[in-house]
């Protein structure tokens, strides 16, 4: 039986990857057509029957719906395509957006503070030899110490406070006191940014008058420009691609580790 059930079953529908809209509107769905059944079988033949044979349709398609994810054929890529934005927000499927509401241009503020430089050999901005061999010593230092993530706080600038980090695969996010104080792509993304925050202080001098926001803003934009990746060594690649979830498809910009495949940077495009 229960290998029956596991060839019936798609994980890629079901448990985290479950749709929530998908669920909600296919079982709407479900109790709809239960309940014409039902009304054709009281009319057709006897009250008995008809309550019975709705029950029975009402309880296959739940079960299927438990098992598949969705009981129409095709419920994933119709909700995609159909469904309003506004709606899938109802169910937090809409991709994650911050807003910056600050004057802070970010990649004048790492060139002013001597993190990135012209380059030589191209129209461009790369990272000024100083700056990078200070920041990847750091990085060293945190990584072999393991002591990255008990850093938050002293990066964001809070005095104190509980930490509680959620991952979500090999991204995390951090939550102080209850509330999102920032989310990360990898633990590579992560090192990159306590070391940067250490580096980019010494550098600021109103660093710790600047806000969270922008201070995420400037660790974000600092590490585009990471030339060997803080997990494995290897080297990070710029390009787009398209990500998909179970009600959503979103094309974004991403830096990536070429040998371990550790996400660096991410941006909806």
């Amino acid at each position: 039986m229960i290998g029956v059930l596991d060839s019936v079953r798609q994980p890629e529908y079901t448990g985290e990857n479950r749709c929530l809209a998908c669920t909600v509107v296919n079982t709407v769905l479900a109790v709809v057509f239960a309940g014409v059944v039902a009304s054709v079988g009281w009319t057709a033949f006897t009250p008995a029957v008809g309550v019975g044979t709705g029950l029975t349709v009402l309880a296959l398609s739940l079960a299927a719906i438990a098992l598949r994810g969705y009981l129409v054929p095709g419920t994933p890529e119709l909700t995609k395509q159909y469904l309003p934005r506004r709606v899938l927000a109802w169910f937090g499927k809409t991709p994650e957006r911050t807003t910056i509401d600050s004057d802070l241009d970010p990649e004048a503020a790492l060139v002013s503070a001597g993190a990135l430089t012209p380059c030589e050999n191209q129209d461009d901005l790369c990272l000024d030899d100083n700056f990078r061999a200070e920041w990847y010593a750091e990085i060293d230092r945190l990584d072999s110490a393991n002591a990255g993530r008990e850093r938050l706080l002293d990066v964001l600038g809070l005095d104190a406070g509980s930490v509680d980090f959620q991952d979500h695969g090999e991204a995390f996010r951090a939550r102080v006191n209850g509330s999102v104080v920032g989310r990360w792509e990898s633990e590579g993304a992560f090192l990159a940014d306590v070391a940067g925050a250490d580096c980019l202080a010494a550098r600021i001098d109103n660093w710790t008058a600047l806000s969270v926001r922008d201070r995420s803003q400037l660790l974000s934009g600092l590490r585009i420009f990471l030339d060997a990746c803080p997990a494995c060594g290897g080297t990070p690649e710029f390009g787009t691609e398209t990500v998909e979830s179970c009600c959503t498809t979103q094309d974004v910009a991403a830096v990536a580790c070429r040998d371990c495949g550790a996400r660096l940077f991410e941006s909806a495009v």
